[in-house]
Formats: C-alpha cells, sequence, structure tokens
C-alpha cells in the first residue's frame, strides 16, 4: 500500500518528543518525479532548494528483494519478533539496531547493488553530474530500531575530502510514515554560509573533532530560523542532496524495522575521498580511524564558532 504523498496543513510531527506543524515548522518535502528526465531543472531545483525528492525512483521488485533479503539476515540473527512473518519486519525483543555498514554479504548483496548500482541510477547521476560516475564502496545501510533516530550533520564532514560533485542518495527500503523514523532536512541549511564556513568545514578525522552538530531539532528551528522538511515515505523514493545539507532522522517509533540506505556518487575524474573505496584486502579506511584519540566537543567548537 502506498502511502499518501500530501500532508495537510496543520499536521503535527512529533519529533524528539517535541510537537511541530506542518505549514508552519515544517514543509512537505517537493516531489521532483515528474521532472525526473529534465536534467537543467534538476540541477536548478538542487541548487535553488539543495536537494530532490523523487517518488519511486528505485524499482519496485528490486527494492522489496533487497528489503526482504536485509530482513532474512536479521531474522538469522534473532533480531526479528519471534513467530512473527519475515516480511512484516517486527523489531525483536531486543529492539536491536542493524547497521550493515561494514558487513559485505548484506551490503554489497546481489539484491542490494540491484538497486543502488542499477543502471537506472547510474544513468541518472551521470546526467545529473555531467560525465562518467563512481559510488563509495562503503554503503550505509541501516535498519532503525524501535526509538532509533540519527542526529543533525553535514555529510562533509564525514565524507568530504576530494570531489566537490559529491551527492548523497537516501533511498528508502521501507513504508515510513511521520512515525516511522522519515529523514528530515533543514531547508535552507546548504546557504547558510556561517554554518558551511565553521562546522561544514571540519574533517572529523583530519580535525579530530565530533560530527554531530545537534540533537535538537527546535535549536534547528527556532535558533538558526530553518524549517524543516519531511513527508510520509514509500519503498524505491529517493532523496539526493550535497555535501552540506543539514539532515537527522526523526525517531522510529513504531514496532517495525526502518530500512534505508546512504549511497555517494561523484564524477570519476575528480578525486575520491579514499576512506571509502576498498583497499587491496577488500576493507575500507572509513570514519574514526584514529584510535583513542581525543576528540574536540561539539559544545567547545560552537563556542569558538559563535554558533
Amino acid at each position: 500500500m502506498m502511502l499518501k504523498s500530501e500532508i495537510k496543513p496543520g499536521t503535527k510531527f512529533n519529533f524528539n518528543d517535541e510537537y511541530f506543524v506542518f505549514g508552519k515548522e515544517v514543509m512537505e518535502l517537493k516531489d521532483s518525479s515528474k521532472d525526473i528526465e529534465d536534467f537543467e531543472l534538476l540541477k536548478k531545483k538542487l541548487k535553488t532548494d539543495g536537494y530532490l525528492f523523487i517518488r519511486g525512483f528505485h524499482n519496485q521488485n528490486r527494492i522489496e528483494g533487497a528489503r526482504n533479503f536485509i530482513l532474512r539476515a536479521i531474522n538469522e540473527d534473532g533480531g526479528l519478533k519471534k513467530g512473527s512473518c519475515i516480511e512484516d519486519g517486527l523489531v525483536g525483543k531486543e529492539n536491536k539496531n542493524y547497521a550493515f555498514f561494514r558487513d559485505i554479504k548484506v551490503a554489497h548483496s546481489e539484491e542490494v547493488l540491484a538497486v543502488v548500482n542499477s543502471q537506472k541510477t547510474f544513468q541518472f547521476f551521470e546526467n545529473l553530474l555531467g560525465g562518467k560516475i563512481i559510488t563509495f564502496d562503503k554503503r550505509w545501510l541501516r535498519c532503525m530500531e524501535k526509538g532509533g533516530q540519527n542526529h543533525f550533520h553535514y555529510d562533509y564532514v564525514y565524507v568530504g575530502r576530494g570531489s566537490k560533485s559529491r551527492l548523497s542518495m537516501w533511498s528508502c527500503f521501507t513504508h515510513t510514515e511521520l512515525n516511522g523514523g522519515p529523514l528530515v532536512l533543514c531547508l535552507g541549511s546548504h546557504k547558510h554560509k556561517k554554518l558551511i564556513s565553521t562546522y561544514g568545514s571540519t574533517d572529523m578525522d583530519k580535525d579530530l573533532t565530533e560530527a554531530v552538530f545537534s540533537e535538537s531539532p527546535s535549536e534547528m528551528v527556532r535558533e538558526f530560523g530553518f524549517q524543516l522538511g519531511t513527508t510520509n515515505f514509500n519503498p524505491g523514493d529517493v532523496l539526493i542532496f550535497g555535501m552540506h545539507m543539514m539532515h537527522s532522522s526523526a525517531p522510529n517509533l513504531t514496532f517495525k524495522y526502518r530500512i534505508s540506505i546512504d549511497t555517494r556518487y561523484q564524477l570519476a575524474s575528480e578525486e575520491k575521498d579514499e576512506r571509502f573505496f576498498f583497499n587491496e584486502n577488500g576493507t575500507w579506511l572509513g570514519n574514526g580511524y584514529n584510535k583513542g584519540a581525543i576528540y574536540i566537543s561539539m559544545d567547545e567548537l560552537r563556542q569558538k564558532w559563535d554558533l
């Protein structure tokens, strides 16, 4: 069953036990699916709005195949509710979060790659970026338990080395309503000069700085003046944005796993961020490789930056 795409003004959105109202603090994401072949328009939207939201981007059969493969992997680990149907994705008693970031067997399975490495996906990004593309070997495959969420950050802080054309694509594998842990953007944050020149210019591994900017949606709304952008997501929907779009995810308040994957694409002619490509032994470095290092707290950094 596909979720309704239109959210009525006045609808309340529960985010960290605070309520934000659609039409005021929250706006529904603009759907660009009808413009999917107009790449000049899509480039303009990406520059102006900072994101592209495309409903039904991925093939539904492939999405379903990948989702069920992932749920079977969780079930094999005992993570699903005992006696439940695997396809329902019900969270088990331990309420365990699954991040298959380094699990090649799952994140690089034929089923998952059929979605994020599909010919359609690569052709789309080649048309959008204007040349041959490559994608990170690391894929951020997340299965959020009840209560699971992320916090507000720019991707640049984690994956900003090298290419300036790099884009993130967040792909949704499950029906994700407002109470199911949807991705949330801070609209206009891709143009916030002070945030970008301070926090948004750090490299967590080089600078030894904390990466999460804020855990508070009310701060992003009331202190920084951003409207939040989100919607009800269907399997196969995607959000595409650059390295300086502040985003988070709201808590998953349901008893079903919220499954999504983050993948990155850039022009092949531009410099890689070598932390996220395979070494000869089939692994990659990733973030947080400075074992035992002391990272500068975000509180200290924000005081320094007057943010």
